[in-house]
């Protein structure tokens, strides 16, 4: 049983954030194109998703949360719009030398663009 104002243990869903301006970079879903986190949210190129190379970002968007895996210390996410997981959010880390990866979100490369922003019109 949760108190009032707490969320349950199991599922959350984040609020999707407002679109930013188009001329703001952005990571984007492969498959439905939904913006997923800025670019200057990223933390570290060098991580390791269940499908190959990824990324971790500070904050994430449009993606809603499975269930708490305690044995990996970490939530699936999926994009709420193409499904499939294709995002990892740690909740809690075991080791102190990896807190700074705990409420960080860990997005698979072959499942998401940059997508730069730039258009014609931003040519000298």
């Amino acid at each position: 049983m949760t108190s009032p104002g707490s969320s349950p243990a199991t599922t959350a869903t984040p609020t999707p954030l407002p679109l930013p301006p188009a001329h703001v970079p952005l990571f984007r879903c492969q498959q439905c194109t939904l913006p997923l986190a800025l670019t200057d949210s990223l933390v570290s190129r060098a991580f390791q998703g269940s499908s190959g190379p990824a990324i971790l970002v500070r904050n994430a968007c449009n993606v809603k949360e499975g269930e708490r895996e305690n044995k990996l210390y970490a939530v699936p996410a999926a994009v709420q719009n193409s499904g499939g997981a294709m995002c990892v959010r740690f909740f809690v880390s075991p080791d102190s030398s990896q807190k700074y990866k705990e409420g960080k979100y860990i997005l698979e490369k072959s499942r998401i663009y940059k997508d730069n922003a730039w258009s014609a019109d931003d040519a000298p």
